[in-house]
């Protein structure tokens, strides 16, 4: 076993050829017949694989350091409050003057979609709550004052990252990027939280999963007020 400071330079150093991962899509050659759907799934598999490394290497054994246990205690709150977060960060970007996603999933066959989020959701519960969270355990009783709530050190430092983990969608549109930068890390803490109070990663995925919800909630409402484009046959 490899043994390291529990920190969170070393955590974040640590962290970030995991997260890099996910740029790789943009810099690798599609071999004959690979889709994007394809290069985005085998990168959050490279994630995956990564994280369960970091994970068996510096864990000590301790498996249940990392979620995989048993949620203990009450979540469902946090997770409502993502729905809520999720819906009001889905309304800004559609009544924003920035692209929508939607033009981000262009090339991607209506089913890949879902299936493509539901994957990122795990992995990104996996690679933030899962490793990087629970490598930082040891600090989970040192607080940060953030006005009325206090937070702890490796529920913060995972809702940083995480936030930052989707800052190229900056480049993809700054008004866009920078409501999913904020919305992620606010999401980011919920799920840190819920994964803090359960000590388990399902609550932290049902959380993440509730803040995608909210995102369909949001395209549902704005149809609802602006209503369906009509086309012509």
């Amino acid at each position: 076993m490899v043994k390291l400071p529990r920190n969170v330079p070393v955590a974040l150093l640590l962290s970030a050829p995991i997260f890099a991962c996910t740029l790789l899509p943009k810099h690798w050659s599609a071999f004959p017949g690979q889709t994007g759907f394809t290069k985005a799934m085998l990168a959050y598999g490279l994630v995956a694989l990564l994280s369960l490394g970091a994970m068996a290497a510096f864990g000590e054994g301790r498996w249940k350091d990392f979620g995989f246990q048993k949620a203990q205690g009450p979540w469902w709150r946090l997770a409502l409050y993502a729905v809520a977060l999720g819906t009001a960060s889905g309304l800004a970007v559609k009544m924003s003057p920035g692209k929508p996603l939607d033009e981000a999933m262009k090339g991607l066959a209506p089913g890949q979609i879902p299936l493509l989020m539901l994957v990122a959701t795990l992995i990104e519960e996996l690679a933030v709550r899962g490793w990087l969270q629970g490598f930082l355990q040891p600090l989970r009783s040192r607080l940060v004052r953030l006005g009325p709530a206090s937070v702890s050190v490796p529920v913060l430092t995972g809702a940083l990252a995480f936030g930052a983990w989707h800052a190229p969608a900056i480049a993809f549109d700054p008004w866009t990027g920078s409501i999913m930068v904020v919305f992620t890390t606010l999401l980011g803490w919920l799920a840190g939280a819920s994964r803090e109070r359960t000590g388990s990663l399902v609550p932290a995925i049902a959380t993440h999963l509730a803040g995608n919800v909210g995102g369909v909630v949001a395209g549902v409402l704005y149809m609802l007020v602006h209503g369906v484009p009509q086309t012509s046959g």
